[in-house]
């Protein structure tokens, strides 16, 4: 274990299934899925036709921005969609954030790959006979003296807002791991603390499938489910045949045990530990022995200090693909032993979707929501298990959970595992 103990004191997030981390838990309790058709893009003419999007307008949750952050959100999901987190929370830690200093604060983001929007593109003809189409039409639609492009930004734009929010001047840093990104955002922030680096980091993350470039993408790598049916997305079941696209922002907030004794904060959660590999075996699929997914696992245990025995509940990356749910099954078997069968094991995508860089947060969000309400969500749309000697949950179960497991797993084989433990109950 781990002697430098790390605390989350504050949290919040949007996703597809809730605006704000205390609608979540009644979703779960009521089986909401948003798997839906997508509305938000126009999908004609691409078969991917189904997704998680959040439906709901933002615009009233960051109403009060500039208006060149307004602005930049029309064009710019990602960020729309971190700035609405951050107003979500703003009013709530109105007496926490006067307590970071800038010199003892930094923040740790994962972020998704660009995605140009091409209606843009369409409302800027004089590009037709340019040598460099793409440069002139991006001058045409940035012409302004903010800081912020409307298109184009840089990848660290998104730390530097947060930055900019909770005065954080040590460092503002920006992960582009794919399915990892605010997974591995989060077990950075943690090392941060421990070195002493910083005594508070703002981490997190932002991403959105719901655009052409991403939705064309992935299903050409055949990681999307191509189906009008309901039920697209079907972690650890012997039909599944794809994930389900999504998008998500979480913001969580971490400190040493220093700043919150020194400040009497009482924590939400305690982090325990994590593990983090890479096997580099192929850029869109893991190595099928699992032998990085393994040592993600166990390096996670051996910080944490913790023994199997002592987890309750593992919300797996459970993708719904052919490739990752029977070897991150085998994985959990091969670094913890047939102890782990006993564990409730459920993933949550086939609620809220795939967020690729901001799955880790939104899972971690999520994870803290169900230790505050006591609840292990099951697997939604499984039917027929891929491997039925393990707990994979049939049923919504009313259970405390002290210490839960939370894995994503990413393109090249980058493999990140995270342990927290509930501080609230």
């Amino acid at each position: 274990m781990l002697e430098n103990k790390v605390y989350i004191i504050e949290y919040d997030l949007v996703s597809p299934i809730g605006i704000g981390k205390d609608t979540l838990i009644e979703s779960i309790k009521s089986d909401l899925t948003a798997d839906q058709l997508i509305t938000n893009i126009n999908t004609n003419g691409i078969p991917f036709k189904r997704g998680a999007e959040i439906k709901e307008d933002l615009t009233e949750r960051y109403k009060d921005e500039s208006e060149s952050i307004k602005l930049t959100c029309k064009a710019d999901r990602k960020l729309e969609l971190l700035v609405a987190c951050y107003g979500l929370m703003k009013n709530r830690i109105v007496n926490l954030t006067p307590l970071f200093k800038t010199d003892e604060t930094g923040v740790i983001l994962g972020v998704g790959a660009d995605s140009i929007q091409f209606e843009l593109f369409e409302k800027h003809k004089s590009y037709a006979n340019n040598d460099n189409p793409i440069l002139e039409v991006l001058t045409q639609i940035n012409q302004n003296k903010e800081q912020l492009n409307i298109t184009s930004n840089a990848y660290d734009i998104y730390s530097i807002y947060l930055a900019q929010k909770f005065n954080a001047g040590v460092f503002q840093k920006s992960i582009l791991t794919a399915c990892t990104s605010s997974t591995q955002a989060i077990g950075l922030a943690s090392d941060a603390i421990r070195n002493g680096e910083v005594e508070v980091v703002i981490t997190g993350g932002t991403d959105s499938l719901i655009n052409h470039l991403a939705l064309i993408a992935f299903g050409k790598l055949g990681v999307i489910h191509e189906s009008n049916q309901n039920k697209s997305c079907l972690p650890f079941d012997l039909k599944r045949n794809g994930t389900l696209a999504g998008e998500s922002a979480g913001i969580v907030i971490m400190a040493s045990e220093n700043f919150i004794r020194k400040n009497n904060i009482k924590p939400i959660a305690q982090f325990m530990g994590y593990g983090n590999t890479i096997d580099g075996y192929k850029i869109t699929a893991p190595d099928p022995d699992g032998t990085s997914m393994t040592q993600a696992i166990n390096d996670a245990m051996t910080q944490s200090g913790l023994t199997v025995n002592d987890i309750d509940y593992i919300n797996a990356h459970g993708t719904g693909t052919k490739h990752n749910d029977q070897l991150e099954l085998d994985s959990f078997e091969n670094a913890l032993g047939k102890e782990v069968k006993k564990i409730p094991i459920s993933s949550t995508k086939d609620r809220h979707g795939h967020a690729i860089a901001a799955a880790g947060v939104q899972e971690v969000c999520l994870m803290l929501e169900l230790m505050k309400h006591k609840i292990i969500p099951k697997n939604l749309n499984l039917t027929s298990p891929c491997d039925d000697t393990f707990n994979l949950v049939k049923e919504n179960i009313s259970k405390p959970i002290k210490y839960g497991i939370s894995s994503n797993f990413a393109f090249g084989g980058i493999n990140t595992v995270l342990i927290i433990k509930n501080e609230i109950n």
